[in-house]
């Protein structure tokens, strides 16, 4: 064999093996939901604050998450689920965190507290439970007027993106 052939010959074979090798995935299982879960029912959640809209964003993500996570399907109506998460927006609470020479707040902190419970269909049974669900989010006000709304629903969605993650995060991998 020539001189350098087998440091090629085997970063070679290393290359041809790294694909089936050096992928990332979870091991082991959904301690959490049983077998015969495979829909999840998400109905819109309540909203128990003033701010209007909060719990249609997130029952949205909750759903777009579930779908994006994969290997379960979603669906609105309860009649057709093997489970069905449920939760209420319980707090919603903007707070101003810096305030400018003039007096005006530059730079507020929303905070959203919810609270979600998944049962399993037929019965009842609880799969999943978590009673106080906290996320905040700042955000910059601009000079105009109008922004201030804009700036707080991207707070909002942000949040709500968040908050989905954390809870099927929690329901799918049992922390």
């Amino acid at each position: 064999m020539r001189r350098g052939a087998l440091p090629v010959a085997l970063s070679s074979i290393a290359i041809l093996l790294c694909p089936q090798a050096c992928g990332y995935r979870l091991t082991g299982k959904n301690q959490l939901l049983p077998a015969s879960v495979q829909v999840i029912a998400v109905p819109p959640f309540e909203n128990r604050t003033r701010r209007p809209e909060i719990e249609q964003r997130i029952t949205e993500q909750l759903t777009l998450t579930f779908i994006k996570r994969g290997g379960y399907r979603t669906t609105a109506r309860e009649e057709d689920a093997d489970a069905i998460l449920r939760g209420a927006v319980t707090g919603y609470n903007t707070t101003p965190v810096n305030i400018a020479p003039d007096g005006r707040a530059t730079r507020y902190e929303v905070l959203i507290t919810a609270e979600v419970e998944l049962n399993l269909v037929p019965g009842g049974d609880v799969l999943f439970r978590a009673g106080q669900f906290v996320f905040k989010q700042q955000y910059n006000v601009e000079e105009e007027a109008g922004t201030f709304f804009d700036q707080e629903i991207v707070a909002i969605d942000l949040i709500a993106r968040d908050f989905a993650e954390a809870v099927v995060t929690s329901i799918l991998e049992g922390y």
